[in-house]
């Protein structure tokens, strides 16, 4: 049986990196290049993706007919339980200087300080809200206004990535949400090789390096990656290091403020060579369930 055809009730979520498109691909090859009209693909903004992701998402949309839904979280604090989480955009009107994020962030800090009594909180590894709330709540949130109740969410996940599958399958195991998760590229077998392969011979790729992934100085990433994106453009640091400054608050606990982490990479921009792993500044990724 083809895994890239898709029986809906189904959600694909277009992350924007390499893996989400080429399985957007070949879904649409398994459908002959249309989708059953119960078959919604969406992506969800956070306004801190790179340029090159709504760029490489505009392109998909057009090139190959998909008809892909732009979404942004647009919740507030005291706002009718019924109002919605979400709005709908397109690659226009998309923001791009972190609304969404910014938005979420000021609902729970005045509902920590209203209803708890709490300081604001910035998301973290114990509490992940920009993947939960700016992707996955405001996914589930327009597949709920369309009518459906339950359905599958199709995301991109490759066979040489074992853990996020299995968080993937151990989630759908709980049976908590009103959606289960499949993802065709691991039951195809495909690997990181295969889908540079596949990007190797089409007319246009995402113009950016994988490994720095779509939103541009995720806190999940690696310090030197993130040292290197900082170096490539100074200006990402701005919006992540007034975000803690706003809210008195990190994104890490174990590795310096982004204020000081652009005025560290100030310095290594000077230095023809600078050994990362030398000056403890080398890492382990994690995953970022938000793109590749």
């Amino acid at each position: 049986m083809n895994p890239y055809r898709i029986t809906g009730p189904a959600q694909i979520g277009l992350s924007g990196g390499r893996t989400s498109g080429q399985m957007m691909r070949n879904i649409l090859d398994a459908h002959d290049g249309k989708l059953p009209p119960d078959v919604i693909v969406t992506f969800e903004n956070t306004g801190k993706e790179r340029e090159e992701t709504l760029i490489f998402i505009d392109e998909m949309d057009k090139r190959w007919g998909i008809g892909v839904v732009y979404l942004e979280y647009c919740r507030v604090y005291g706002q009718p339980k019924d109002a919605p989480w979400f709005k709908v955009v397109d690659f226009e009107t998309a923001s791009r200087q972190g609304e969404p994020f910014e938005m979420m962030l000021e609902y729970f800090a005045q509902y920590r300080r209203n209803e708890k009594g709490e300081p604001p909180i910035l998301p973290n590894f114990s509490n992940n809200l920009c993947t939960g709330h700016l992707k996955i709540r405001v996914a589930e949130k327009y597949m709920r206004s369309l009518g459906y109740e339950e359905w599958d969410s199709v995301m991109g996940i490759r066979r040489d990535e074992p853990k996020r599958y299995a968080r993937m399958m151990a989630a759908n195991a709980k049976g908590n949400a009103r959606w289960e998760s499949v993802c065709p590229p691991y039951d195809a077998g495909i690997t990181k090789a295969d889908v540079a392969e596949f990007w190797s011979r089409q007319p246009f790729d995402l113009g950016i390096d994988s490994d720095l992934g779509n939103c541009d100085l995720c806190w999940k990433k690696s310090e030197d990656k993130l040292y290197r994106a900082i170096i490539e453009d100074p200006s990402r640091v701005l919006w992540w290091s007034g975000t803690e400054e706003r809210f008195g608050q990190v994104f890490r606990q174990d590795r310096p403020k982004y204020a000081h982490m652009g005025w560290y990479a100030e310095r290594m921009a000077t230095q023809e060579s600078f050994d990362f792993e030398r000056a403890g500044l080398i890492t382990e990724d994690i995953d970022c369930f938000c793109g590749d």
